[in-house]
């Protein structure tokens, strides 16, 4: 089985030469966000007034450089990010608003998922918003999740098998 990885070359922030499950995130919910966009959709408190200059794989990777948690953080926050749209159709990800959602569905993931992390003010930097929008917008994905964050190890293996035959594509 292919081994996906996560990690970054920190000195110039390039990825090394091994697969890589940021890029692979970040393509998917590009595509995501390249079909929503043309939709109209209910705004939320994750909806940015401008769309962020940084890409998503940037935005990855910087948080995987700073926050430093484990690589599963990141798929169940993918995971978390599918679970919203379940229990929440009305809500889209598009451009305004996929950078805030990955980034707090990140924080909660740390939060259930690592036994070591930072405080929300430190997040809130990485993030680039202030800790007051930080601890609203994880009040606000926990609602949106009904605060069940737990997720099945079957659930987590389906989501692992597929991010891997992505990558195969």
């Amino acid at each position: 089985m292919t081994e996906i990885s996560t990690q970054v070359n920190v000195k110039n922030h390039e990825r090394t030469k091994q697969p890589s499950i940021l890029k692979c995130i970040a393509t998917i919910l590009e595509e995501i966000v390249e079909e929503t966009d043309k939709l109209d959709c209910q705004q939320t408190l994750f909806h940015a007034s401008k769309i962020p200059a940084i890409t998503l794989e940037n935005y990855l990777i910087r948080i995987a450089k700073y926050a430093k948690c484990t690589d599963e953080c990141f798929i169940i926050a993918l995971i978390y990010l599918d679970k919203v749209q379940e229990l929440n159709p009305d809500i889209l990800l598009n451009s305004h608003c996929v950078h805030r959602f990955l980034m707090i569905a990140i924080v909660l993931a740390i939060k259930f998922q690592d036994d070591d992390y930072y405080r929300n003010d430190y997040y809130s930097k990485i993030a680039g918003i202030t800790l007051k929008e930080l601890n609203q917008l994880e009040s606000e994905l926990l609602e949106l999740l009904n605060y069940d964050l737990f997720i099945s190890k079957d659930n987590y293996n389906i989501y692992l098998e597929k991010l891997r035959l992505y990558q195969e594509q």
